[in-house]
Formats: structure tokens, C-alpha cells, sequence
């Protein structure tokens, strides 16, 4: 996928510079998917693109399918036991989003990433 547009703006710059920083760190396997969607759904309407664009709307569907789920910041308030039965959860939340979220993640840095 061809670069997009310059960035209008210093505040879109960033969050396309976050954004990029995010699925680069879901590329390496240091950031899940469900954890990726949190901050990407929060960017999306930062970062200078179309409202439905495909790539930032698969985190949308991540982050709706998930909305359920403690994000990691919060689980130091859940109990062990409650995380542990959670678990297959996070997992299938990991497995069904892996596919499709990985090519947006990797649009998105050909899309935004410098080089």
C-alpha cells in the first residue's frame, strides 16, 4: 500500500507516530491485539484519515468483540481466580484477531511509517 497523504497537522503527525509505534509493537509480539485496539480506537480520530478506513476499523471490531474485558492497567483490580477464568477468552480474542490484524498493522506502518 502506497504511503498516505501528508499529515495536515503536528497533532495528526503524532498520533500517526503513535499509531505506527503501536502495530509495530504488535508485529514484534511485545503488545496484544486486544491491548492495541484500546489505544487504537482512542487514536483513530487523531490521526487524518477517513472515518471507516480499514485498517484502523479492524481495532474497532478488536476493541467492540472485547469491550468486556479488563485492559491490563486495570487487572491488578480483578482477583487472580477472576483473571485466570478469563483466560480462554483473551486467547480467542488473540486467535480470531491475529489474521486480519496483523495485515492492518502492517499496512499501517507501510501507510505512515518512515523509514
Amino acid at each position: 500500500m502506497k504511503p498516505d497523504r501528508a499529515a495536515l497537522n503536528d497533532s495528526q503527525e503524532h498520533a500517526r507516530r503513535q499509531l505506527v509505534s503501536l502495530c509495530r509493537a504488535v508485529l514484534a509480539e511485545e503488545l496484544s491485539f486486544f491491548e492495541a485496539a484500546i489505544q487504537i480506537t482512542r487514536l483513530r480520530q487523531s490521526v487524518g484519515v477517513p472515518e471507516g478506513d480499514s485498517d484502523l476499523m479492524a481495532f474497532v471490531a478488536i476493541a467492540s468483540e472485547s469491550d468486556h474485558l479488563p485492559p491490563h492497567h486495570i487487572q491488578n483490580r480483578w482477583s487472580p481466580e477472576a483473571l485466570k477464568k478469563l483466560q480462554p477468552e483473551f486467547e480467542r480474542i488473540e486467535a480470531w484477531a491475529k489474521p486480519f490484524a496483523t495485515e492492518a498493522c502492517q499496512d499501517i506502518v507501510g501507510r505512515f511509517g518512515s523509514a
